[in-house]
């Protein structure tokens, strides 16, 4: 039995007690206000950059979609659900967005003196066949194409399509080089630079035109620019449906989805890669709605290489786990709870990792 202590004593140790708990509560309280703080800072409310925010920067609207689907998020983990509501300095002026009433607009207009000259000729009748390289034209009808020249330059070349009479009445008109379509247009070479910088580079429209503007002194916009974008785009659509039937075939592959913002709100960018060709697919969503959509795991027969996400093991590949992030989650258990036992997890997944690059450089095979 434990003897009783005397009152007096009890309480002396009680009130002491007390008085450190409620030191400790003290504590911890400041401390969790101290946390709360800094969890609730952002870009929008305090000095720190916009690129600390992650998936949870702010949105346009606080009403913004659930990005979340049956296989692709637990619930109350989707970050979108916690985003702060947008606190901008700015003051709505009440206007609609875009070009206002009466804006006068503009369009590239052809020069007077162009750089080139292109001659289109007429050597033939379209309907008898009669030859008319020795009639005069009636008129010729000219396009032109505006191209980056040197520093603080730009080029105009004129194409001029010959117009021809035939004497059975028949009006003959030269044919123009595939692409030139307008009176006034950007060649290929300035639609394939913008692009360029736009998708590989990042810079946005804006500053794209501004580029043209300061090295050609070519006035694009960034209206045009993105027509080029969008453009390309529509071309590639049969380049994209040959990589995904590649990679559809393909005997080892790669999975994995990211977010990113677009449009004010977070989307995912799923990718699918082998040795040669690589996919890309925007969406909203992260899960099996989105790797549906994108055409490929459905059919996809090879060994699929991933990270552990949950969605891809509903698809019937041979499932093979990242060792990158075995990795990453080992080094979490090392950090948090100094676990020996991860520590040499790692040490191993690294040793054989090394021995089976090198026993597969010696027997003359390509690692995967």
């Amino acid at each position: 039995m434990i003897p009783e202590l005397p009152a007096t004593m009890s309480a002396e140790i009680l009130l002491k007690e007390n008085a450190e708990l409620r030191m400790r509560v003290a504590c911890l309280e400041e401390r969790c206000r101290e946390l709360e703080e800094k969890v609730g800072k952002n870009s929008q409310n305090s000095s720190k950059p916009p690129s600390s925010d992650g998936y949870q920067k702010p949105c346009k609207n606080s009403n913004s979609p659930d990005h979340s689907d049956d296989l692709s998020a637990d619930k109350g983990t989707d970050p979108s659900d916690e985003k702060p509501n947008p606190k901008s300095l700015r003051q709505s002026s009440g206007n609609k967005a875009g070009g206002k009433k009466g804006h006068q607009g503009t369009c590239l207009k052809q020069v007077d003196i162009p750089d080139y000259i292109e001659y289109l000729p007429v050597k033939e009748c379209n309907k008898c066949q009669a030859s008319l390289l020795d009639s005069e034209p009636v008129k010729y009808i000219e396009r032109q194409v505006f191209e980056p020249g040197r520093p603080g330059e730009f080029e105009v070349t004129a194409h001029r399509a010959e117009v021809k009479i035939c004497t059975c009445g028949c009006r003959n008109q030269a044919e123009f080089p595939e692409g030139v379509t307008a009176a006034a247009q950007y060649g290929s070479a300035t639609q394939a630079m913008a692009v360029y910088l736009n998708q590989y580079h990042f810079l946005p429209f804006k500053r794209v035109s501004e580029y043209f503007n300061t090295l050609y002194k070519m006035s694009v916009s960034a209206g045009t620019v993105a027509n080029f974008v969008a453009r390309t785009y529509e071309n590639l659509a049969s380049t994209e449906e040959v990589i995904r039937d590649a990679l559809r075939e393909s005997s080892v592959a790669g999975a994995d989805e990211t977010g990113m913002r677009a449009e004010g709100s977070l989307h995912w960018l799923h990718v699918m890669r082998d040795e040669q060709w690589t996919l890309y697919y925007l969406s909203e969503k992260r899960g099996r709605e989105a790797m549906d959509t994108m055409g490929i795991l459905l059919t996809f027969a090879g060994v699929l290489v991933h990270d552990h996400w949950k969605s891809y093991f509903a698809y019937a590949a041979t499932h093979v786990l990242c060792n990158a992030h075995h990795l990453r989650e080992l080094l979490g258990v090392v950090d948090r709870d100094s676990n020996q036992l991860a520590l040499r997890l790692m040490k191993l997944l690294r040793l054989s990792g090394a021995f089976t690059g090198w026993r597969m450089k010696s027997e003359g095979l390509q690692q995967k």
